[in-house]
C-alpha cells in the first residue's frame, strides 16, 4: 500500500510540474469523486437521531461516539481507496495510450542523427563546393657566397633555389552552372533530403606575369569520400584529367606558363550529398564577372532556403512549367567570401499527420476523463467511478486504432472519419443517455472538442498548442462552474430548507 501511494504521488508530481493545468483538471475530478463518497447517504440509512443499534460488547461498542468515529473511519477508508484505486487504473490506461503513441512515433517518420549518419555513409556527405585557386611562380637560383676571417681559407660559394610568388589576380570571368534534383533517401521508418547534381564550371584566367612562370591549379571537391560520375577536366579544350593528381580532396595541376598567358578551364562532373550545397569563394581577392546559375528543377520559390551565412541571390525566376526555380548570383568587382547555395526543405514524413495529431491524444483525453468524472459525481450517477474508467478506456483505444488502422486505411483523414469519429460519436451518445438534460448535451459538446477538436488543432498548428490548452481548460472550469451553481440552486429549492435569515 505504501509503495501505491508513493507512486501515486510522484507521478502526480510529475504531471503538476509538466502539465499543471490538466493536472489542476484531473485533481478536482478525484477530489470531488472522494467527496461524493465520504458524504453519500448509504442506503437504508435511519432518520437522524436513530443510529443503528450497535453492536454488543465492550465500553467503546456501546458508546455512541465510537460507533460514530468508526462509521465515519470506515467511509474515509472507503473513499480513499476508491480514489487510489481510480488513480492506479487512469495511470495504467495512460501508460497505454503513451506506449502506442511511442510505437506509432518510433516506426513512422522518426528521424536519427545515426541514421542520417548511415544515409550519408551510403549515398554522399552535404556538399561545400570553393572555388579554383592558382597560385603562380617561379624559381630562380642564387648564390650566396660566405667569407671568413681568417685570410687562409677559401670563401664558401652555395648555390641555393629561391621560389618567387607572383602577386596579382590571375581570375577574369567566371561561369557557373549547376542543376540539383531532390531525391529522397528512406532509412528506417524515416525520409532524408538527398540530392543528385550535375556540375559545370568554367574560368577565364590570365597569368599577371610578364615572364615565364609556373602554375598550381587547384580544384577542390565538395565532400570527401562522395561519387563524382562523368568527371571532366579541360585547358583551352584539351583533356588535362589524366595529367592531374588527387592530393587532399582536391585535383591538383602544376604547369607552364607562358608570359601573360590565357587559359580557359573547364570541370565538370556528377555528384549526389545530402540536406545542402553551398558555394564559397573562399580566397580573399577581387571578384570579377562572377556568375553562378543554380537549376532547381522540383523545388519552387516557396520553398527556397539559403544555408546559414549565405548571400540572397541576385534574381530568382520560376521554371518553365512553374514546378521549379532558377537562382542567379552575379559579382563583379567584389569582396565577399560569404557563400551562395541552398538548403532542402524538411521533407513530409509518413505518418507525418497521424502522429502530429497522437503528440497531443494524452492531453485531449485527461481534459475528458477529468470532464467525465466530474459530470458523472456531480450528476449523482450510479457507479460513476467505474463509468469513468470505462470511458477513459474506450478513448484511449480509440486513440490506439486511430494509430494502427491509419496505415491500413486512407492516412490519417480516412481513418479518422471512417473508424475515429463514429467511436467518439458513440461514446458521446452514451455520455448523453446516461447523463440527460442539458449537461449531457453540453458534456456531449466538451467531449467532441477535447477528443476531437483540440487534438488536430493543437497537433497541426503546434505554434498555438498552448492556446488550445488554455481555450480547453477554460471551458472546462466554465462547465464545472455551470454544473456547481445548478447544485447550489437545487439545493437551496429543496423542500424544509429555510432561507429565512436567522432571527
Amino acid at each position: 500500500m505504501k509503495t501505491l501511494v508513493l507512486r501515486l504521488v510522484g507521478r502526480a508530481t510529475d504531471l503538476a510540474q509538466t502539465q499543471p493545468l490538466l493536472a489542476l483538471c484531473l485533481g478536482a475530478a478525484l477530489f470531488a469523486v472522494f467527496i461524493s463518497l465520504l458524504l453519500r447517504k448509504p442506503v437504508g440509512v435511519q432518520p437522524s437521531g436513530c443510529l443503528p443499534e450497535p453492536p454488543a460488547g465492550g465500553i467503546a461498542a456501546r458508546t455512541p461516539l465510537a460507533w460514530t468515529l468508526y462509521f465515519q473511519l470506515s467511509r474515509f477508508l472507503f473513499a480513499a481507496a476508491v480514489v487510489l484505486l481510480l488513480a492506479q487504473t487512469l495511470g495504467v490506461l495512460r501508460t497505454y495510450l503513451r506506449t502506442s503513441v511511442a510505437h506509432f512515433q518510433q516506426t513512422h517518420g522518426r528521424v536519427t542523427e545515426v541514421n542520417y549518419n548511415a544515409v550519408q555513409s551510403i549515398w554522399g556527405a552535404e556538399q561545400t563546393q570553393r572555388e579554383l585557386t592558382l597560385k603562380i611562380y617561379y624559381d630562380e637560383e642564387v648564390t650566396e657566397r660566405t667569407e671568413f676571417e681568417d685570410p687562409t681559407k677559401p670563401a664558401l660559394i652555395r648555390k641555393k633555389t629561391v621560389r618567387h610568388n607572383v602577386i596579382g589576380n590571375p581570375f577574369v570571368t567566371a561561369a557557373h552552372d549547376i542543376t540539383l534534383k531532390q531525391n529522397p533517401r528512406k532509412k528506417g521508418s524515416a525520409l532524408y533530403g538527398g540530392y543528385e547534381t550535375a556540375c559545370r564550371f568554367t574560368w577565364k584566367l590570365k597569368s599577371p606575369a610578364d615572364r615565364e612562370t609556373k602554375g598550381t591549379l587547384r580544384f577542390p571537391l565538395p565532400a570527401q569520400g562522395a561519387i563524382y560520375d562523368d568527371l571532366v577536366a579541360t585547358i583551352n579544350g584539351s583533356d588535362v584529367l589524366p595529367k592531374m593528381e588527387l592530393s587532399d580532396s582536391a585535383l591538383v595541376l602544376t604547369r607552364d606558363l607562358a608570359p601573360n598567358e590565357e587559359l580557359n578551364v573547364a570541370v565538370s562532373f556528377k555528384s549526389r550529398g545530402m540536406s545542402q550545397w553551398y558555394f564559397q569563394v573562399a580566397e580573399q581577392r577581387e571578384i570579377r564577372d562572377f556568375t553562378l546559375t543554380l537549376n532547381l528543377p522540383d523545388l519552387p520559390k516557396a520553398k527556397l532556403n539559403y544555408p546559414e551565412g549565405c548571400m540572397s541571390p541576385t534574381d530568382v525566376q520560376p521554371s518553365a512549367d512553374g514546378r521549379g526555380s532558377t537562382l542567379t548570383y552575379r559579382l563583379d568587382h567584389a569582396l565577399s567570401n560569404k557563400g551562395m547555395g541552398i538548403s532542402l526543405p524538411t521533407l513530409p514524413q509518413p505518418g507525418a499527420t497521424t502522429n502530429d495529431v497522437l503528440g497531443e491524444a494524452e492531453r485531449g483525453w485527461m481534459l475528458i476523463v477529468a470532464t467525465l468524472l466530474l459530470t458523472l459525481t456531480l450528476a449523482e450517477v450510479r457507479r460513476a467511478a467505474l463509468l469513468g474508467v470505462m470511458f477513459a478506456a474506450a478513448v484511449a483505444l480509440a486513440f490506439g486504432v486511430l494509430g494502427d488502422f491509419s496505415d491500413l486505411l486512407f492516412g490519417f483523414w480516412g481513418t479518422a472519419i471512417v473508424i475515429f469519429l463514429p467511436l467518439m460519436l458513440l461514446l458521446a451518445w452514451i455520455a448523453k443517455r446516461i447523463v440527460g438534460g442539458p449537461t449531457g448535451r453540453i458534456l456531449v459538446g466538451l467531449l467532441l472538442v477535447f477528443g476531437l477538436l483540440y487534438p488536430t488543432a493543437a497537433g497541426l498548428d503546434g505554434e498555438r498548442q498552448s492556446l488550445y490548452l488554455n481555450v480547453c481548460g477554460f471551458l472546462f472550469l466554465a462547465f464545472t462552474a455551470w454544473q456547481l451553481a445548478d447544485e447550489l440552486r437545487g439545493s437551496s429549492a429543496e423542500p424544509g430548507v429555510s432561507t429565512q435569515p436567522a432571527q
